[in-house]
């Protein structure tokens, strides 16, 4: 059996999080999901852990207030290598923008951009679960 993978999910709508961490769990592939409303706080959490940072999957939202996904991951691209190297990210977006769709494809930081609502059986396949 594989080891559980541990989640974070970054998105502005608390349904979407609520709904994401349940379908989550409830596929057996994790029991650890943190939440972020906010992607600048998920960077200040990342940043928090330091060394003890497991590894993660980031599911990163394209559309926040504040702090959207493609300037989370300029962000991230400041960080230090040791922490980038624990962290996959995906990112989640319902846009149909063919600018969106190519930037994403473009960022090495991006493993694929993935379509709102999330399917966990698709999510799977992606991560070769």
């Amino acid at each position: 059996m594989k080891p559980l993978l541990n989640f974070f999910l970054i998105d502005d709508s608390a349904f979407d999080l609520f709904i994401y961490e349940k379908l989550l769990i409830k596929s057996g592939i994790t029991e650890n999901v943190k939440t972020f409303n906010s992607a600048r706080e998920a960077l200040k959490h990342i940043l928090s852990q330091g060394t003890s940072l497991p590894e993660i999957i980031i599911l990163l939202d394209l559309q926040m207030p504040d702090m959207n996904g493609f300037e989370f991951i300029e962000e991230f691209d400041n960080l230090p290598d040791f922490l980038r190297s624990k962290i996959q990210i995906f990112m989640l977006s319902s846009t149909i923008d063919t600018r969106d769709i190519e930037k994403a494809k473009a960022s090495p930081h991006i493993i694929d951009l993935l379509p709102k609502p999330l399917e966990v059986n698709f999510l799977k396949k992606k991560l070769a679960l």
